[in-house]
């Protein structure tokens, strides 16, 4: 795989082939602006330039290598980075017609949760941020529209801080996208939660909660040891007060696990600003999910303690995209 232009163009590397020093920024241009990946296409750029980069350089730093589509419009795709690792992403669009993108953040995961496939996968490595910023290019130059940026693909994007932080300055800068529709998921990385809202304070969190319980928690999401739910309590609580933004609480429910009155009764430990995600457990064992009643019932058990709550529909089941289901093997190809 040919090495990537824009790794050379964002790390401001010189390019002594260039005849002129603003060639950087007109190639930046047809790359973030026009969404352009055909170097024969950037027709303000002498032949000789263009020829050289096609000879020599690819725009993206990955390559889509399979796409799957869902009966209900969301689209999967597969991409193969430089040194054959493996990652997905996912388009999800609503009946709003609005677009999201489900971005990957590292190949494969350490947190090791067990609601969670990528998490069978192991970890190979953290994306490098202009993998990340691939990714979303590619996206967008297949959806042509982009409403909002969710950092809930493979990994903890927490656990790739710096480069996700060079992520999303990029994103901001040059696609001129807002803050306020890009949201980072996380199981909970207390310590680098007050930085992410240090560097972007108008930014969106979402925090895989999946219990009000500390044993819970721990059962499911190992990680939990190192930051128990008290300081994560704190922790939220600080940066609300101090950031005003929007902090969503993912609670998958697992039938026979996290629905009881004592679950119930443990959101009262959390502040009414949070907004509950409510994300019926996506797995292939029908015994492990929760009846549409019982979703039903923990939903107005919540709404009565006077929490905003939503039921997340699924979306793109038929083709595993939908939440916690992103995963790949090698040999599954």
């Amino acid at each position: 795989m040919k090495t990537s232009i824009l790794e050379y163009l964002l790390e401001n590397k010189k390019f002594v082939f260039f005849d002129k020093t603003f060639r950087n920024n007109q190639i930046l241009d047809f790359i973030f602006k026009k969404r352009e990946f055909d170097f024969n296409n950037y027709l303000n750029i002498p032949k000789n330039i263009r020829d050289h980069l096609v000879e020599n350089f690819s725009v993206l730093k990955l390559e889509s290598v399979l796409e799957k589509k869902s009966v209900d419009g969301t689209r999967k795709f597969l991409f193969k980075l430089n040194d054959n690792n493996y990652i997905e992403s996912v388009i999800l669009k609503d009946n709003k017609n609005r677009y999201t993108f489900c971005i990957s953040s590292q190949c494969g995961c350490k947190m090791g949760c067990l609601i969670c496939k990528t998490a069978e996968m192991g970890f190979f490595r953290n994306l490098d941020y202009v993998e990340i910023i691939s990714q979303i290019l590619y996206l967008l130059s297949v959806s042509k529209k982009l409403d909002n940026i969710v950092f809930m693909g493979m990994g903890e994007p927490l656990d790739n801080f710096i480069e996700l932080i060079k992520c999303i300055k990029v994103i901001v800068e040059r696609l001129k996208f807002s803050i306020t529709r890009i949201t980072v998921s996380t199981c909970g990385l207390t310590d680098k939660i007050e930085k992410l809202f240090e560097e972007f304070p108008n930014i969106r969190l979402a925090v895989s909660l999946n219990s009000t319980i500390q044993e819970k928690r721990e059962k499911i999401m190992p990680i939990c040891k190192k930051y128990p739910i008290n300081e994560l309590i704190d922790t939220l609580d600080r940066c609300y007060l101090k950031y005003k933004n929007r902090i969503s609480l993912e609670y998958v429910l697992i039938k026979n696990f996290n629905m009881t009155q004592e679950d119930i009764e443990g959101f009262k430990n959390f502040k009414k600003f949070y907004h509950i995600n409510l994300i019926p457990f996506n797995s292939s064992d029908e015994n492990m999910k929760p009846s549409d009643k019982n979703v039903k019932f923990f939903y107005n058990k919540l709404e009565k303690m006077g929490f905003n709550a939503t039921i997340r529909l699924r979306k793109g089941s038929d083709i595993q995209a939908d939440c916690g289901q992103l995963y790949y093997f090698f040999k599954d190809q």
